[in-house]
């Protein structure tokens, strides 16, 4: 489901509707029902027994990023507490996609939904860059992560910050990144996650290289998860918050081997599913003739109806004469 309904709805919600219990004269806060979303990707990595197991880990890095978390009816709250500024534009950028989950791929639905926001130039620049690329080329990350101008108080953003062409981008344009804000779901890093920690690291290019990066574990390649993320303190209308993100590049243990799907199993699956495509059109297309043949019998019959009708009538005649 995409952000456009709530968002929507979120544009006609005034800042005392969004927050708080429902009275005689306002709605009810629509609150979600969280769920697993269906086709979540990333499952944690570290509690795998595969993991622990067959590899050892060559490299390992932990690091802190911190950010401040929103939920979705916080766009009618002027900051610090909400996002006011950004709603009008946000509502082009999400509503082109569907949501990419929260923590855990979990989807809280309504207005539960989390949104992050953090300032551009605090963000890794491995991680800016990835953003630019998927921005310059239409790649599958486009609109995962919102990059907008920082408002002046009292104004609104109305577009996202337009990225150069060039690659890597000109030093002028680099410099003017403390002038911008990134903002996205949770489930957005999940894509990226190596590169929020590969910096100054002892596997600087292993993490650098997202080829490596999988959910599946492998010789020489690369995982990672957030492992730990504390929650803001809303009580207290605060929205900061940190998430721990934990990466490591594997070797396999000495004897043990990997678990490689053969090509010809690979083949086998691709040619399975194409017969049962196959399959699916032929029954459909039997169904098809099957549901014609009923018909053409009942219009045989009801001829066949008439015309006994017919003799019948001229017996009745003959029979009166």
């Amino acid at each position: 489901m995409k952000f456009t309904p709530l968002l929507a709805a979120a544009l006609l919600t005034g800042s005392t509707t969004a927050i708080g219990p429902a009275t005689p004269d306002q709605p009810p806060r629509l609150k979600g029902k969280p769920e697993k979303m269906s086709n979540w990707k990333w499952p944690n990595p570290f509690t795998s027994s595969t993991v622990t197991k067959k590899y050892d880990p060559v490299c390992t890095v932990e690091r802190i990023i911190a950010a401040q978390e929103y939920l979705l009816d916080d766009l009618s709250q002027n900051p610090p507490k909400g996002l006011l500024p950004y709603r009008d534009a946000l509502k082009s950028v999400f509503g082109t996609r569907d949501y990419p989950g929260s923590w855990d791929g979990i989807d809280p639905h309504g207005y539960d939904r989390h949104i992050l926001f953090m300032d551009y130039h605090l963000m890794p620049l491995k991680v800016r860059e990835w953003i630019e690329d998927q921005e310059r080329s239409d790649g599958p990350g486009k609109g995962l992560f919102a990059v907008y101008p920082r408002p002046l108080p009292g104004t609104r953003v109305l577009h996202t910050v337009k990225v150069p062409q060039e690659s890597p981008v000109p030093k002028e344009w680099r410099e003017n990144d403390d002038r911008r804000v990134a903002l996205f779901a949770p489930g957005a890093i999940y894509e990226t996650l190596p590169l929020w920690v590969a910096d100054d690291s002892d596997c600087a290019e292993a993490l650098s290289d997202l080829s490596r990066y999988s959910a599946k574990p492998k010789n020489g390649g690369v995982i990672a998860y957030p492992v730990k993320h504390t929650s803001p303190n809303r009580g207290a209308n605060e929205r900061d918050m940190e998430i721990t993100i934990k990466a490591q590049v594997l070797t396999l243990k000495p004897g043990e081997t990997e678990e490689v799907e053969p090509e010809a199993k690979k083949e086998e699956k691709i040619e399975k599913k194409e017969e049962t495509k196959e399959e699916k059109v032929e029954e459909k297309e039997e169904d098809t003739k099957t549901e014609e043949k009923p018909t053409e019998k009942t219009e045989e019959k009801a001829e066949e109806k008439t015309e006994e009708k017919k003799e019948e009538a001229k017996v009745d005649e003959k029979d009166e004469l």
